[in-house]
């Protein structure tokens, strides 16, 4: 499977820290291929921290380089929106920090942009990149299915639950449940 190609548009806290946990192996399908800011100091110290990746002073440029198949928007959240709007016009997928913008008005707009422009759009949340909440949305999501299908679910220990299994329902949509 090939590598998702990301740039990062905003290297401030948000965007040094999701490119942190990229480099520390989190992600591991993801490569930071370029990354935006306008203030030179900031993108001084993330050319320091990877510098094969390619570096550029506005976030246009990098989004025309044809270097990113999705953008990880992490600048004021006043310009969340007109940055997403940028990556859609362009057919770029979006993940944006959190709030999605500060006006509604903007918020929707750039909503009805995401679905007309048919490229992957999320928010994102702190935890969504880590691999035990990763694991933790995997096992939710089978007991849901389970319980629906007419499955218990049943806690193992007295001292809360330390293991879940599921009885008496079928495979879920999700495949058998392990570990």
């Amino acid at each position: 499977m090939e590598k998702l190609r990301l740039g990062i548009i905003g290297m401030g806290n948000m965007g040094s820290g999701h490119l942190q946990n990229i480099l520390d192996g989190h992600c591991p399908n993801i490569t930071v291929t370029a990354f935006a800011d306008i203030n030179p100091e900031k993108r001084k110290r993330a050319k320091e921290k990877l510098s094969s990746a390619a570096c550029f002073d506005n976030a246009c440029a990098m989004l025309d380089s044809g270097l990113v198949d999705a953008a990880l928007v992490a600048v004021p959240h006043y310009d969340h929106p007109t940055c997403a709007l940028e990556c859609f016009k362009r057919g770029i997928h979006v993940i944006i920090e959190k709030p999605a913008g500060v006006y509604v008005r903007q918020v929707r707009e750039m909503n009805e942009a995401a679905k007309k422009s048919g490229v992957v759009f999320a928010t994102m949340f702190n935890q969504r990149t880590n691999p035990l909440f990763i694991r933790a949305k995997e096992m939710l999501n089978h007991f849901a299915d389970a319980i629906l299908n007419g499955g218990k679910l049943v806690a193992d220990g007295e001292e809360g639950i330390r293991s879940l299994s599921i009885s008496n329902a079928p495979t879920s949509r999700h495949g058998p449940m392990t570990g």
